[in-house]
């Protein structure tokens, strides 16, 4: 018998809610901080993301020398470069998220063979779709 009560009350409030507009009663401060939240996330122009990192290395020399060989080869695609004494890291592309970059490092890693993914901050205009 209660379950028969319990079921009919929750289908007839379910019909009696999608027949009624809701009306939400927000906070002025809590509107505001949405409001912060949302242009702040607008103007934001980085975010972390996705690179993949073609080489580490000590030798200034190979790091220019592999910058060059994958501008031959990528010519559309960035390459970033950051020394971390005492390594050069080359970095390439830009991904939103690490899956969107697997079919590209399997295929960088015949030219690569050490290219690994990195997380690392990125620009939005710089993003690989």
């Amino acid at each position: 018998m209660f379950l028969r009560v319990f079921i009919f009350l929750c289908f007839f409030t379910n019909i009696s809610l999608q027949a009624q507009n809701i009306l939400l009663d927000e906070e002025p401060q809590i509107k505001a901080m949405m409001s912060k939240f949302t242009t702040e996330g607008q103007m934001e122009d980085q975010i972390r993301g996705w690179r993949i990192q073609i080489m580490t290395t000590d030798d200034r020399r190979k790091m220019e020398a592999s910058r060059v060989k994958f501008g031959r080869v990528y010519p559309d695609m960035n390459v970033t470069w950051e020394h971390v004494r005492p390594y050069y890291k080359v970095k390439v592309g830009a991904w939103e998220e690490k899956r969107s970059l697997q079919a590209f490092l399997l295929e960088l890693k015949r030219d690569f063979p050490s290219a690994i993914p990195v997380m690392d901050d990125v620009k939005k205009t710089e993003l690989v779709n």
